[in-house]
């Protein structure tokens, strides 16, 4: 209870702007416990006080209490099917190491001991006992709760692959494995616009369409882990047959490949500086036909979109936008906005680690 109690409070001090006093009305627990755990993390290094540098009344200024982001540290690995990103990240997202490597040749257990030489040359740079641990994002399917990534198409190599368990052996450092979609959605709540949203979804459109749906803070798995396929709901209950055996999946409409067949672009970034406002709003008809599900199923609060399709995303979001508000029954409105696709996905891998240090998982 101690432990899920000092994380409790850890992840509101990540959020920003809470005193102990605060702290104790949101969570419930005594200002004694409060003061406890937070001063037994000050020892630890992990948090520090901050007052308020203005003040409009009298009397004492208000103490906040804050992260202190070089206390700790992760590392993501993030892999495509032609490269890996990898990264040493602070606790605020900040790299402190980041590269962009090439497979190995050979097996995959040749491309982890690179890695797991990486992951010891990073421990080297910091405190020690300063890692909290690996974030290895991967195309899906895979199998969180064991590491194992299964079978991704058109990545045999690391099929059945048991990427936990033979990373922390060679490194000695907590390993989590987390497939792409679910890792950015993740990332998006530690570093990106969703750091006070509960209830959201990352929703990433290029080859296909994958998502990331967050509910009451975590992600929303279902019985085996693969409860967040959007892109597998129908959209047309006798559309064009779907390779997992469906009718009418939405990633056989709204993928970029899919949205753009017979159209002459050849990428999404092209067919919107071409100012294509047809194609885009084909594009967006369909995407709220699986959204306005979503939302109704889930409440969401915020959309996210990811991938290919945030390219000036803004234009797709503001057409979302409104069709969403139009559709849903949900009673507050749902943001919609694109991801900032310069931002490195290793940092969204290393905050699927960081969730051992903020939740009881």
């Amino acid at each position: 209870m101690k432990e899920n109690n000092r994380r409790l409070i850890l992840n509101l001090i990540r959020r920003g702007g809470f005193s102990r006093v605060d702290i104790a009305k949101i969570t419930g627990l005594t200002k004694a416990t409060v003061t406890i755990l937070a001063d037994e993390m000050m020892q630890d290094g992990l948090i520090a006080e901050e007052s308020q540098h203005e003040s409009t009344g009298v009397g004492r200024r208000p103490v906040y209490l804050r992260l202190c982001e070089n206390s700790r540290f992760a590392v993501g690995f993030s892999l495509t099917r032609t490269e890996y990103q990898v990264g040493l990240f602070n606790l605020a997202g900040e790299a402190v190491e980041f590269e962009i490597c090439q497979y190995s040749g050979g097996t995959a257990d040749k491309t982890l001991e690179n890695m797991a030489e990486t992951v010891n040359r990073y421990k080297s740079k910091i405190p020690e006992g300063s890692m909290i641990g690996v974030g290895f994002a991967s195309p899906g399917p895979i199998d969180y709760k064991s590491g194992i990534v299964l079978n991704p198409p058109n990545f045999e190599k690391w099929h059945n692959c048991k990427v936990a368990e033979k990373l922390f052996e060679m490194c000695g450092v907590p390993v989590c494995l987390e497939n792409v979609s679910n890792a950015l959605a993740i990332g998006e709540q530690y570093f990106g616009s969703c750091l006070n949203e509960d209830n959201y979804a990352y929703i990433v459109i290029d080859e296909g369409i994958g998502s990331g749906i967050v509910v009451n803070g975590q992600v929303y798995r279902g019985e085996s882990g693969f409860g967040n396929e959007l892109g597998h709901s129908s959209v047309r209950f006798d559309g064009l047959p779907c390779i997992c055996g469906n009718r009418g999946c939405l990633e056989c409409y709204a993928s970029i490949p899919a949205i753009l067949k017979n159209t002459g672009y050849k990428t999404w970034r092209e067919a919107v500086e071409s100012g294509d406002n047809g194609l885009i709003e084909r594009e967006a008809e369909y995407l709220t036909c699986a959204l306005v599900t979503l939302i109704n199923l889930f409440d969401l609060t915020r959309i996210v979109l990811g991938g290919d399709i945030s390219y000036r995303g803004e234009i797709i979001a503001e057409i979302l936008r409104e069709k969403i508000e139009a559709r849903t029954i949900v009673r507050h409105p749902v943001r919609v906005s694109a991801a900032n696709d310069t931002q490195c996905k290793a940092v969204a891998a290393a905050a699927v680690a960081l969730q051992n240090l903020f939740f009881n998982l």
